[in-house]
């Protein structure tokens, strides 16, 4: 196994260190695209403060191109069982919540945006296993996609109030995209991709 230098393993000590002082006061980090480990991070890491006597809101900061599709509704699913525990889970959304993500932000108690984050919104798609299908392969593949994509557009119809007809006309053809700056993204649908603006945290770092 080839040996990581000495100063790389002090670093990744020092974030480790510092996600744990984040999550010890029930502030948690979604970067990046999200996977397995990204879902497996927050279970393990978010399940034990139900167990908790001193229940807390639970905040995710939340910067995320999107990944995978089951993934991310493993992690939407997570938030709403742990919401109907009795802790909230609120999310902050920053830099860039696009796919998937955008999906996620809707399992939120309540959702929160900086002014600059971009909020993209598009249909489904599969990776499929290989470069070529048979036609029957074919037909069965656009058959599972058009599930997964009714699912996945309905999450969001449902928290925004968008219709799904128009949901899905606005998405169909290319990505839809709308910026929380001057409540653009507050403003799709009748209740918004987002609650609130915030230009600074909306909660308090102390323990």
């Amino acid at each position: 196994m080839e040996q990581l230098p000495a100063r790389r393993l002090v670093r990744m000590d020092v974030v480790d260190e510092k996600i744990g002082f984040l999550a010890d006061r029930g502030i948690f980090l979604m970067g990046g695209c999200i996977d397995t480990d990204v879902f497996y991070g927050f279970f393990m890491g978010m399940l034990p403060k139900l167990f908790s006597e001193n229940k807390k809101k639970l905040w995710v900061i939340l910067n995320s191109p999107g990944g995978d599709i089951f993934q991310g509704l493993a992690i939407h699913d997570l938030f709403i069982a742990i919401a109907k525990q009795g802790v909230e889970v609120n999310i902050v959304g920053i830099g860039m919540v696009a796919s998937m993500a955008v999906c996620i932000m809707q399992s939120a108690t309540r959702r929160y945006a900086f002014p600059n984050t971009q909020f993209t919104v598009h249909q489904a798609s599969l990776r499929g296993d290989s470069e070529r299908q048979e036609v029957n392969e074919m037909i069965e593949t656009a058959k599972e996609v058009e599930r997964i994509n009714g699912i996945v557009l309905n999450i969001i119809s449902e928290r925004s109030g968008m219709g799904m007809e128009e949901l899905m006309r606005i998405s169909k053809k290319t990505d839809y995209s709308v910026s929380a700056n001057k409540a653009t993204a507050k403003e799709f649908g009748p209740h918004g991709l987002i609650d609130e603006v915030v230009v600074t945290f909306p909660f308090s770092f102390q323990s």
